[in-house]
């Protein structure tokens, strides 16, 4: 039996095993389409299988080469430790693992080798999921040089999702909060000047972080309530209302299919606070056949009087007592 030598793990390597152990059981975690992996086996037949297992896993690793694309298997691929997407609902992730399973995988995710020969995502992490829920055992993958710093690796992947369209307010939001507090940027002006956005952009959409998470995952879960105008809108009524009223209000508006518009207006509403009815005194009157009432809103300082049913005469006669009221300056 061959001799290894003892070394700590790296926290990349503990990272691996975590994810692995937590999508648990995988079918079939053997490398598949290596011709590498068939080489070393034919020559270690007569070893220990515990030992081909670790000669062939090595093997596998050493053989991605960048440009490559290969089907990898889950547990060897790690999620992007600079994510640019932020907020993946479960109806999206099963979405994708029905996908996969029926029409197979049409875009292979892209990646680069980690220090410890582990496969990092750059972009593909809906695809990972998905492969996971599907049961699936590998994803294709193509490998891609190593991006010279974390800044570049979340750069890369967002124009991946940006040019698929699949970068919401939301995902920014959070991850450029969070990119600001790592100082991957130093400033929100620096942030938007990589990125080719305003500042002015960069200070809206940060602002849509200060909303929990439970309505952030109300809100995704409606993907044609995730444009700037319409998530703006629910953080200012979040703001006022609270997380009961405004989780109500994302349930209605995806029913009713209410726009922007409607949510600025039940903001003004909430802001405005409820509608006070002045309060009237009423009294009945009848005058010569004549039936009426007399309202008077002391608050207000204000009279009405109503009278229906009154002949000719008795008009005149009772406009020329009201007018007598007020003598001519």
């Amino acid at each position: 039996m061959a001799n290894f030598r003892k070394k700590p793990l790296s926290l990349h390597r503990v990272i691996e095993v975590q994810d692995a152990a937590a999508v648990a059981p995988l079918v079939d975690a053997g490398v598949r389409h290596l011709q590498d992996l068939a080489e070393v086996q034919s020559r270690t037949t007569s070893e220990p299988q515990a030992s081909l297992k670790v000669g062939a896993s090595q093997a596998a690793k050493s053989s991605y080469q960048v440009g490559m694309v290969y089907e990898i298997p889950l547990s060897e691929i790690r999620s992007n430790p600079f994510n640019p997407r932020a907020v993946y609902t479960s109806s999206a992730v099963d979405a994708m693992a029905s996908s996969l399973l029926s029409g197979g995988q049409r875009i292979a995710a892209t990646a680069y080798m980690g220090d410890d020969g582990e496969v990092v995502l750059i972009e593909g992490e809906t695809r990972l999921r998905g492969a996971r829920v599907g049961g699936l055992s590998t994803l294709r993958v193509e490998i891609r040089p190593r991006p010279g710093s974390d800044r570049e690796l979340y750069e890369e992947a967002r124009a991946a999702n940006v040019e698929r369209r699949d970068q919401s307010p939301l995902d920014d939001a959070i991850k450029w909060k969070e990119l600001l507090a790592k100082k991957i940027y130093p400033t929100q002006s620096a942030l938007a000047q990589a990125l080719r956005v305003g500042e002015d952009h960069v200070s809206r959409t940060l602002s849509l972080a200060s909303m929990p998470l439970r309505i952030v995952h109300a809100v995704a879960d409606h993907p044609d309530l995730l444009s700037h105008k319409m998530l703006n809108a629910v953080r200012e009524y979040w703001a006022i209302k609270g997380d009961d009223d405004t989780h109500e209000l994302i349930l209605e508006v995806a029913k009713h299919g209410m726009g922007y518009r409607d949510v600025v207006s039940r903001r003004k509403a909430a802001e405005a606070g409820p509608v006070k009815r002045t309060r009237s005194l009423r009294e009945a009157l009848q005058f010569k056949g004549a039936k009426g009432e007399l309202k008077s809103f002391a608050d207000e300082g204000r009279l009405e009087l109503v009278l229906k049913g009154l002949s000719q005469e008795a008009a005149e006669e009772i406009s020329a007592k009201i007018l007598a009221l007020f003598p001519k300056s």
